[in-house]
């Protein structure tokens, strides 16, 4: 006898189910994240038998790696496309997911590969539209417009392609659940059938994935867990920078990034993002440093701006961009607390120029010289950078990747680095460089008034 299908309620931050709906998660307190659910009766089927066997056993396979002809996506993806892999893509509303996705298949499609471009949230003369504007032609590159399952899976079937684009996850439908499109019972089922169907045909394919207005990818958590590499595409919509991060990579590393400008005919690759988010201008202002940030592979020079001005209100003002605000909290403490400097009567604006997030904390010593320098309306040393991690105790920690940091600052012109004391070993020999450990950030703040 068949069993009822059974109805409840699934928090989708932190997966607590409920048998009725509720306004609040009663385990994690979030409002208004359970969503609908449909539990299906488990089927009478009989379980294949399985036997483990020895490692040994195991034959080693090789990820057979196709290249998308974008070479700032190949950086990223770990040096290409891994066949049969599923890959998540998601970013804000307009960044350019859907452009940068047309440009890749577009490749591809270009050197004969066949490929399946559903788009379930435009039609099929938006896309024609897009990709004439950026250039592609090709008979290789087929296009559906249809958010249904069904239809798409008999789309796959006809054409049989070697790569596969679901733009988005979160409108594709299937009928057979009855759950409304975006809930998490239809992205998760759905997402775990694209997963079984690329292990089994080998056919790599991307899903393009919408965020919350929090900035996290939008449907359950299990959706970054089941598919193979998560990638975010971040930037500015003031700004023409874009830049690809991969957050999960199961084939590859997961600290790459890639660099974009979006044009007017599509994206346009940015192989040399090392100086970009320098000044023009090569004279330092007060309240300004360079900060070598690593990205992987890639060293980025990129400027850490402060700006403190006096409060007239009761509680001062911190506001923050592009790096971690508990962080810059935590430094401008161990300012006030280790070297008496009254910051709690000042407001604190805090910037990383050209738009870039650092992730990193080699940053800490950069952001509190750049304090200094704005509350004391002193410049720092001229083509100095600053790099280094503060403890709570004001002690300057060592920080890794050292020499490629050194070595890129130097082929911009810079003549002095100021960096921790526990990196004094792995210095590489750079004639036109000074490099200035320090032990302590009082002794950073009292070397870089000094040599200014």
């Amino acid at each position: 006898m068949k069993g009822k299908e059974k109805i409840f309620y699934s928090c989708t931050e932190c997966g607590y189910q409920s048998v009725r709906w509720l306004g609040k998660c009663p385990n994690c307190g979030s409002w208004n994240t359970l969503t609908e659910e449909v539990k299906r009766p488990q089927s009478s089927q009989r379980v294949p038998e399985v036997h483990p066997c020895s490692l040994d056993e195991v034959t080693l396979e090789e990820h057979d790696r196709v290249s998308t002809v974008v070479a700032e996506c190949d950086r990223v993806l770990g040096g290409g496309l891994v066949a049969g892999s599923l890959v998540l893509l998601a970013g804000e509303p307009g960044i350019g997911k859907s452009t940068l996705l047309l440009s890749i298949v577009g490749h591809l499609a270009g050197e004969k590969r066949k490929v399946l471009y559903v788009s379930a949230e435009e039609s099929l003369t938006q896309v024609k539209i897009r990709a004439k504007r950026m250039g592609i032609f090709s008979p290789h590159l087929y296009l559906l417009t249809s958010s249904e399952l069904p239809v798409v899976k008999d789309a796959f079937t006809r054409l049989n392609p070697a790569v596969m684009v679901i733009d988005s996850i979160q409108t594709i439908y299937d009928p057979e659940i009855p759950t409304t499109p975006g809930s998490v019972t239809q992205v998760r089922e759905n997402t775990g059938y694209f997963m079984a169907l690329a292990k089994q045909t080998g056919v790599s394919i991307f899903l393009v994935g919408h965020i919350t207005k929090e900035g996290a990818i939008a449907g359950p958590k299990l959706l970054e867990h089941m598919v193979d590499v998560v990638l975010s595409f971040e930037g500015e919509n003031r700004s023409q920078l874009r830049i690809l991060r991969s957050l999960k990579n199961r084939f590859g590393a997961t600290s790459e990034i890639g660099v974009f400008s979006m044009e007017e005919n599509g994206l346009r690759e940015i192989p040399e993002a090392s100086g970009i988010f320098l000044p023009d201008f090569q004279e330092m202002l007060p309240g300004a440093i360079i900060f070598p940030a690593q990205e992987g592979s890639r060293t980025l020079l990129v400027e850490i701006q402060s700006l403190t001005t006096p409060t007239y209100y009761g509680v001062p003002k911190r506001s923050v961009t592009g790096l971690d605000y508990n962080r810059v909290a935590m430094i401008l403490a161990v300012l006030d607390k280790k070297l008496h400097y009254n910051l709690g009567t000042y407001d604190v604006y805090v910037n990383v120029g050209g738009g870039l997030r650092v992730e990193e904390t080699g940053y800490d010593l950069a952001l509190a010289l750049a304090c200094i320098s704005s509350l004391k309306e002193q410049p720092l040393p001229k083509r100095c950078v600053a790099m280094g991690e503060i403890a709570l105790t004001g002690e300057v920690r060592a920080i890794s990747q050292i020499s490629p940091r050194l070595k890129e600052a130097t082929r911009f012109g810079f003549q002095n680095a100021i960096i921790p004391y526990g990196n004094r070993r792995d210095i590489p020999s750079l004639p036109d460089l000074k490099v200035f450990p320090v032990r302590w950030l009082k002794e950073a703040i009292e070397l870089s008034l000094q040599t200014t």
